[in-house]
């Protein structure tokens, strides 16, 4: 995917978290970025302007209490640290379940995705139940 279509994609998944927000962090954000500065972004003309975008949202996400509990816990090494879909550089998400783990973690697993695999053994066992 190019550089474009990743910040988009990025944007379009933070667009989620803030949608949801009650902090009024929509509100905030059309505060410091008017129609037009969006309108002009579509067409291809800030590009830079869509990282300032997403580093604001994103920035929302990370300190509002609200946002990040809507975060994930990596499922293959248990750690503490909250991890979200847009973060494509540390970040892979299953294409079947959407689950979101730590791209070191999937690398060294390699078997696939165990919230697939524990959903799939769940549901054998009660088809042979």
């Amino acid at each position: 995917m190019h550089l474009i279509g990743r910040r988009w994609e990025q944007l379009k998944l933070l667009g989620d978290y803030l949608g949801l927000c009650r902090s009024g962090a929509l509100k905030e954000l059309s505060k410091r970025f008017s129609v037009a500065d969006l309108q002009q972004m579509a067409n291809g003309v800030h590009k830079g302007f869509l990282k300032t975008l997403i580093e604001f949202a994103s920035q929302h996400v990370y300190h509002c209490d609200l946002c990040t509990q809507r975060g994930f816990i990596c499922q293959i090494c248990q750690q503490h640290d909250i991890i979200f879909p847009f973060e494509f550089d540390t970040t892979v998400r299953c294409a079947e379940c959407k689950t979101i783990f730590h791209q070191s973690c999937q690398a060294v697993v390699k078997k696939g995705c165990p919230h697939c695999a524990r959903r799939r053994k769940y549901q054998e066992q009660n088809v042979f139940a």
